[in-house]
């Protein structure tokens, strides 16, 4: 199978670097500015499960021409639409996984690429890109999360699958893709938020007086919005986030509090405001999410 990632950052950069480990054919889709950094560099990870340095595959947007088997967006949501007024070369049954946050995305590509074999995705992975273009992990969570959304696609998506299984990486297939990616939008909406609005990890957050309050509060809130969406959700599984949520001692931040240590654009709109329109829809709610987006709608405004 030949897999074209789009990006090659602290996500894209990790898995597609470990695939290409393991062998298999990996293509990275850069801008020309990361390419030419990438040719003198090299894709370098630095990470507790082994580092990893490697001259990648290469193209841009303007040079890539051969068709792909599997496509694989690590992209930020807010590069979405500029991506897909490009032409990229999926032939008809190609596999699209994107690894995007929330559901608009899906959608989107669905309507762009009619014939593509579209499939849900989650990475969870908690890395960065340092000031010198490398990958840094930080822990032993690095895992990639893969399910059909029509049934019909399952065997292609499992042969993928199990292509991936030499890589330095762990990997779930899952039989029901939509309930986990609200799982991992439930809980990335309630870490970003209250990370980013607090300025604080979650560990500080909690230790104060009200943070646990707070943080829960926010959490109830995604769940509800949930709910409302008639989505099945596993009560001993909200539990679990829970118990992380209020763990005082943690050091849980989350990459859109360091993109805007970073001065860099963050996801709010993509994250926070599809989550608050979904409750507004279904008459849910949610003052505390309310409460972050305000935050983060600021911040891009300072930006500007």
């Amino acid at each position: 199978m030949r897999v074209l990632v789009l990006g090659a950052g602290a996500v894209g950069g990790y898995f597609g670097g470990r695939m290409a480990e393991a062998g298999l054919d990996v293509t990275f889709l850069v801008r020309e500015k990361k390419k030419q950094k990438l040719e003198k560099t090299g894709l370098v990870i630095k990470s507790p499960k082994g580092d990893l340095s490697i001259k990648p595959n290469l193209v841009t947007i303007d040079s890539v021409r051969d068709s792909f088997d599997v496509v694989l967006f690590t992209n930020k949501a807010y590069d979405l639409d500029e991506i897909l007024q490009s032409n990229l070369p999926l032939k008809d049954g190609s596999i699209i996984i994107p690894l995007l946050n929330g559901f608009t995305h899906l959608e989107k590509l669905r309507s762009k690429f009619p014939n593509a074999r579209l499939f849900g995705g989650i990475a969870h992975i908690f890395s960065t890109l340092s000031d010198e273009g490398e990958i840094h992990h930080f822990n032993d969570i690095h895992s990639l999360t893969l399910g059909h959304l029509n049934s019909e696609d399952e065997t292609s998506g499992r042969k993928f699958f199990e292509s991936c299984s030499s890589a330095n990486f762990s990997t779930k297939y899952s039989n029901n893709i939509i309930i986990d990616l609200w799982y991992k939008w439930i809980l990335i909406t309630t870490v970003a938020g209250a990370t980013t609005l607090f300025n604080a990890t979650i560990g500080e957050i909690a230790s104060t007086e009200h943070g646990t309050s707070f943080i829960n509060d926010l959490h109830d809130e995604c769940i509800s919005i949930a709910k409302s969406e008639k989505i099945k959700v596993n009560t001993e599984e909200l539990a679990q986030q829970k118990h992380f949520l209020s763990d005082k001692t943690s050091t849980w931040n989350s990459s859109m509090r360091r993109d805007m240590e970073n001065n860099s654009k963050i996801e709010c709109e993509h994250i926070f405001l599809e989550l608050i329109k979904i409750a507004y829809k279904n008459n849910v709610l949610c003052p505390s999410l309310k409460s972050v987006m305000i935050n983060g709608e600021i911040y891009m405004r300072s930006l500007r």
